[in-house]
């Protein structure tokens, strides 16, 4: 990010800030809006709350202006879909995990808990059952095939 700002020399701090963390954000609320409708389609359990907080940007001193945005304690500050996916992911299955007490997602194969991970590109649930490495059980974004 930093590098990005460097190349738009010619836009305010204020003005970088504003629209990283906008396009942040506009990412990370697609992102939620999918994971939540999969959590909830799953469970049966509403999956979001007033635990889900959204902050507007954060300045890292050795980095300069830097958009973050925050859903329970997974923090977005990245412009890649896959990574906004996979932290919105963990972020949603934390609130699960602290607001109803439940593991999800869950592996059919194995009964764990699943982890997020990412496979050719995508961000993907892991199960650590199985072999050494475990296994993918699913990408993330329904509309992803693997």
């Amino acid at each position: 990010m930093s590098e990005l700002y460097g190349e738009l020399g010619d836009i305010s701090e204020p003005e970088f800030c504003e629209s990283w963390t906008a396009r942040t954000f506009c990412m990370a609320r697609s992102a939620f809006e999918m994971v939540v409708r999969s959590a909830e389609e799953e469970t049966g359990e509403a999956a979001a709350g007033d635990e889900f907080c959204y902050i507007d940007y954060l300045r890292d001193p050795d980095l300069g202006p830097v958009g973050v945005v925050r859903i329970k304690s997974a923090e977005v500050s990245t412009p890649d879909w896959v990574d906004v996916l996979g932290a919105v992911a963990e972020g949603v299955q934390e609130f699960m995990m602290s607001h109803h007490r439940m593991v999800w997602p869950i592996c059919g194969d194995h009964g764990l808990g699943l982890h997020v991970g990412y496979f050719h590109e995508a961000a993907v649930w892991k199960c650590t059952g199985g072999t050494a490495e475990g296994h993918v059980v699913r990408a993330i974004d329904p509309a992803v095939h693997l």
